[in-house]
């Protein structure tokens, strides 16, 4: 293993533990066949012998239906200090209280309910029953939550984030303040907050192959890899994973060598294309 704790894994044996968007699979795909290289490795922890995805499985999906045997990854701890779970809130835009309720009680087994709820932050631990908080233009907040059962909570969790996705557009956002939020979008209708998760729950989640849907959980991870800039015929060649791993371990130490591994400690602004 290298300084970076940057190595090349199987595609097929890393674990998802959300949902990914086809349609942003789709784009990537496409901008990794015209690019070739893979510029940020995705986050992967080991959990229970197996490799789960913590950030990153958009692009690993990208590749995967690109056939791509391989993937490069950075390998974290997750009772790291430098491994922090937060959730994203949804910003629902254009769309009245009304048809959102609707969309959300509509998904398969009649086990939705919405009721007015507290100012509370519920946890996943503490309000087991609770899928998320809705948080209207006037403030008042409601609570959606399973009527019974919490055994397959995951997939009411999904069918209600897809059911509202499908209705309208949906923006993540780390902000929480209404007034601020309404100031910066016009169309906003309502905020959706999700209960926290803790990484345990999240990685045994995944496991069990009970999957939380895209664009909930954010990781955040000290010194984050970016711009390994890695040529995608190193991982579509014939080469077998330990070769593939025997000159990412090279390029990395040469890297050092030549002075161009830069380690930034205050925050970053990244412009994309």
């Amino acid at each position: 293993m290298n300084p970076l704790e940057l190595c090349v894994l199987d595609l097929n044996q890393l674990l998802h533990h959300e949902h990914y968007d086809n349609r942003r699979v789709k784009r990537l795909s496409d901008n990794l066949q015209k690019a070739d290289v893979l510029m940020n490795p995705p986050i992967v922890t080991e959990w229970q012998g197996k490799h789960v995805i913590l950030d990153g499985a958009t692009r690993a999906s990208a590749l995967k239906i690109l056939d791509c045997p391989h993937i490069i990854v950075q390998l974290v701890k997750q009772d790291s200090q430098d491994t922090n779970l937060s959730t994203w809130n949804h910003i629902v835009h254009t769309v009245n209280l009304g048809d959102l309720f609707d969309a959300i009680k509509s998904i398969p087994g009649d086990n939705i309910k919405i009721s007015s709820g507290s100012e509370l932050e519920p946890t996943s631990t503490s309000s087991p029953g609770i899928l998320f908080t809705i948080v209207a233009r006037d403030k008042q907040m409601y609570m959606v939550q399973r009527s019974r059962g919490n055994s397959l909570k995951h997939l009411d969790l999904s069918n209600a984030v897809n059911a509202y996705t499908r209705l309208t557009n949906v923006v993540r956002t780390l902000d929480s303040d209404i007034e601020a939020i309404q100031n910066k979008v016009q169309s906003f209708s309502a905020l959706i907050k999700f209960p926290t998760f803790t990484i345990q729950e999240v990685l045994n989640s995944a496991i069990a192959h009970k999957l939380l849907p895209a664009g909930v959980t954010r990781f955040l991870i000290t010194n984050r890899v970016i711009g390994i800039n890695v040529p995608l015929n190193i991982l579509f060649s014939n080469k077998s994973l330990s070769q593939k791993n025997d000159w990412l371990n090279e390029t990395i130490t040469n890297k050092f060598h030549q002075n161009k591994v830069r380690h930034y400690t205050e925050p970053v602004i990244v412009i994309e294309d």
